[in-house]
């Protein structure tokens, strides 16, 4: 069945600012903040109809903490997974086909599997064995590549929820939702560094996300994608404390780009999306859904 959401034509874009330092709650502002965002786009019950299978695919790569800002939001996980089971989907699966080869520490130290867990999903690993190698309808770069089933099987995955956390990256200048996909495929990652901002775009020509919901309560300035300090974390309002959604994962990226000082032009993966159909780079032309929590 086709979801509202699917069939529309028209996007918005919701853009949510709260900041912890308020209540000392993390936990619930961050958990407020990705309600409010989700729900100004019309609520979650519009993407996700009774017995959907749901994936959650949050950044879960790296071996710290939330205070680092490498993963995502733990809160901004386990709030999707809140909503989708309200929405009455049938499972909730949240992963990532992480870097390691034992993704358990990442899970783990992420805190973004205990979240879920307690919000009512299950956090499997991705089984990269069941990895299906695909055609890239009109890429730039790629005539092929092996996808996880996990993601792109309509079998397994009804509704497909992004959720990147906005960063640094040394090799692509931002790690947004549009790099988040690499997380989504598997063979050797290390081929798609070159010509990375072709690339990109097109393992989203295989890759159909339903929602992108980008965490930027912390934001990771330098040094990414895998931080280490906190000196490389931006913590204030005026340059973090955000949470953003839309069923485009284009302008998603493009008012990322933006968090950073870039204009749409100046991140190729951002410009080379929009021309490959993907989306809108004028996030402003979506009519900008902006609110304080």
């Amino acid at each position: 069945m086709t979801s509202p959401w699917r069939r529309a034509r028209r996007c918005s874009i919701a853009v949510v600012h709260g900041d912890a330092a308020r209540s000392a709650d993390e936990r619930a502002v961050v958990m407020r903040m990705t309600r409010r965002a989700v729900g100004a786009l019309g609520g979650m019950d519009k993407l996700v109809q009774p017995g959907d299978s749901v994936v959650i695919k949050p950044n879960i790569a790296w071996v710290w903490g939330p205070e680092m800002a490498a993963n995502t939001n733990p809160w901004v996980v386990a709030a999707l997974v809140e909503m989708c089971r309200e929405a009455g989907a049938g499972s909730v699966r949240v992963m990532d086909n992480t870097i390691a080869k034992d993704p358990s520490r990442s899970y783990g130290a992420s805190g973004i599997a205990e979240a879920a867990a307690a919000a009512g999903a299950e956090a499997p690993y991705v089984d990269r064995s069941r990895a299906v190698e695909l055609p890239v309808p009109g890429g730039y770069e790629l005539e092929s590549w092996p996808f996880c089933r996990e993601f792109i099987d309509a079998d397994l995955c009804d509704v497909l929820i992004n959720v990147p956390i906005l960063k640094d990256h040394g090799t692509s200048r931002l790690s947004i939702g549009l790099k988040n996909a690499f997380g989504m495929v598997a063979g050797d990652r290390g081929r798609l560094h070159p010509q990375i901002h072709r690339k990109m775009p097109d393992l989203h020509r295989v890759i159909r996300v339903d929602l992108t919901v980008m965490d930027c309560y912390r934001v990771l300035r330098t040094h990414g994608p895998t931080g280490g300090t906190l000196e490389d974390v931006d913590n204030s309002r005026e340059g973090a404390r955000r949470v953003v959604a839309s069923r485009d994962p284009v302008a998603v990226d493009a008012y990322g780009s933006h968090m950073f000082g870039f204009g749409p032009g100046d991140i190729g993966f951002v410009e080379n999306a929009e021309e490959a159909g993907l989306g809108t780079a004028d996030w402003r032309s979506l009519g900008v859904l902006e609110q304080e929590v």
